[in-house]
């Protein structure tokens, strides 16, 4: 990804707001999920000629209880991607963009 700034808003049934991130700079944002409830956070994210969707949590999919996404640019991939880190030693797991 260029080194440019990143914009993104994530909402489930909470509005996180836009938020505005530098190049390597991180957010960090925490909920509380219920036993029976299903909670998914979509977020937009652009930067200067992008803008991509992604569903950044979704209760039916992920397990972890602690998520580590980050946007890496994969030349397999050939441009940006989002990317779960599960633990450090891992290797990443890819996920396509949703829009």
């Amino acid at each position: 990804m260029p080194k440019k700034f990143l914009t993104f808003h994530c909402r489930s049934n909470d509005d996180l707001g836009v938020k505005v991130l530098g190049f390597e700079k991180s957010c960090h944002f925490q909920f509380n999920k219920q036993f029976f409830e299903s909670i998914v956070f979509r977020c937009n994210f652009s930067w200067p000629s992008q803008n991509h969707t992604f569903v950044i949590y979704d209760s039916d999919r992920d397990s972890c209880t602690y998520c580590d996404w980050y946007i890496r640019y994969s030349y397999p991939f050939n441009g940006s991607i989002p990317c779960l880190q599960r633990t450090l030693r891992a290797e990443p797991d890819y996920h396509p963009w949703a829009s």
